[in-house]
């Protein structure tokens, strides 16, 4: 009897996977346009901790403070505080379902270059909306995993006004937001 739980143990355990947990950081680029030039700026999500088991990646909910967000123009950066009202609402959040790990490697075994697409949540301010973003630049090498997250959100979406100067010049609604992620385990 002994020997048959060792055995039915032993072709169990392989398939038991353990979690791995990864350290996680991104980067975010946003684009926008003026009447007068285009303008980018920068930020980053505040450190996490994602954990994969049986192919599945749970992510937390991601943060990005409004007050670190930067365009290399003062004047601009304070307006966009302002839009965002950075005091009451200091922090932009991410949310997503579980990401299928194993599904997006079926997807670039088959083509290398493929994207795939992500639904999250996002809230600025109050007002937390569903986002489509496409899932592309994925690399995975041991340990560490980096992908990009592309998408286009509209200011007018979340009941945001865009700053302008002088009633002149305007900044479009249109925002493009890639986030560049980084996944390592320890």
């Amino acid at each position: 009897m002994r020997i048959f739980i060792f055995f039915a143990l032993f072709l169990i355990l392989p398939a038991i996977s353990p979690a791995t947990n990864y350290h996680g950081n991104c980067t975010v680029v946003f684009e926008g346009s003026s009447t007068l030039h285009d303008f980018n700026g920068k930020g980053s999500c505040e450190p996490f901790i994602a954990s994969e088991n049986a192919g599945v990646l749970t992510v937390p909910e991601l943060t990005v403070a409004v007050s670190d967000m930067d365009t290399d123009n003062s004047s601009r950066d304070n307006k966009m505080r302002k839009m965002f009202e950075a005091e009451k609402f200091p922090l932009i959040k991410g949310m997503s379902a579980p990401i299928s790990l194993s599904d997006i490697r079926k997807t670039l075994e088959e083509n290398v270059n493929s994207t795939t697409t992500l639904l999250f949540q996002l809230k600025i301010r109050d007002m937390e909306k569903p986002v489509i973003a496409v899932l592309q630049n994925i690399v995975e090498t041991e340990g560490i995993i980096t992908a990009d997250l592309t998408f286009t959100l509209s200011l007018a979406d979340y009941q945001l006004k865009a700053p302008s100067v002088l009633g002149i010049i305007r900044v479009g609604d249109s925002i493009k937001v890639t986030t560049s992620f980084l996944l390592k385990a320890p």
